[in-house]
């Protein structure tokens, strides 16, 4: 993905990781709900020793597609300005108010591995829990809730360099979607647990 045009937030400059930014509140964009319809039934021969996963939100990272289940998402919101950690954890990029709640923020480019990239006003975050924390992961672009079909899920090969932290393979149609597990992403790194999450 070619990078865009970094943009203001707020009026104040679009956070850069080198820059010590102000704890700004964010405004929710979209919270995070269970549709009231149901999914398709899956039969246990299709899932067989795969987790019990019904919907996921799908994001996407330098034109790849990824998944995390709906169930470890709080909700969605746009990039706010935030304050460095004093520690330097690569992928903590700083730490954000999230209404009283101080919580780290992770760019989801270095925990993947790839490339990274200057952040602009619609980058969006996903706020996430892991191992009864919140986290905020900063994505390229979040795309939308996708209902898992019947039988799409296949355990992660083995000799890809995420299968460690991958729950599922999904194929959608001709494409495929890495669903990843959020524990398991945050096993590299030491999470602040004295931050008031």
């Amino acid at each position: 993905m070619t990078p865009r045009k970094k943009s203001d937030v707020g009026g104040e400059s679009a956070p850069k990781r080198s820059r010590t930014a102000k704890v700004t509140e964010p405004e929710p964009v979209a919270e995070v709900t269970p549709e009231a319809e149901e999914p398709p039934a899956r039969t246990s021969d299709a899932v067989s020793d795969l987790p019990d996963i019904d919907r996921m939100i799908v994001f996407h990272m330098a034109g790849q597609r990824y998944g995390i289940a709906i169930t470890a998402v709080q909700e969605i919101q746009q990039i706010v300005a935030f304050a460095e950690v004093p520690a330097g954890v690569d992928s903590i990029i700083g730490m954000i108010n999230l209404r009283g709640r101080v919580i780290p923020a992770f760019d989801m480019r270095l925990l993947l591995g790839l490339p990274v990239q200057d952040f602009h006003v619609d980058t969006p975050m996903i706020i996430c829990k892991s191992e009864g924390q919140l986290v905020a992961l900063v994505v390229d672009e979040v795309e939308d809730v996708v209902v898992l079909p019947e039988g799409c899920m296949s355990a992660p090969p083995r000799m890809h360099a995420l299968s460690g932290r991958m729950v599922a393979v999904c194929r959608m149609g001709m494409d495929l979607i890495y669903l990843l597990d959020v524990d398991k992403l945050m096993e590299p790194v030491s999470i602040p647990g004295a931050m008031g999450v």
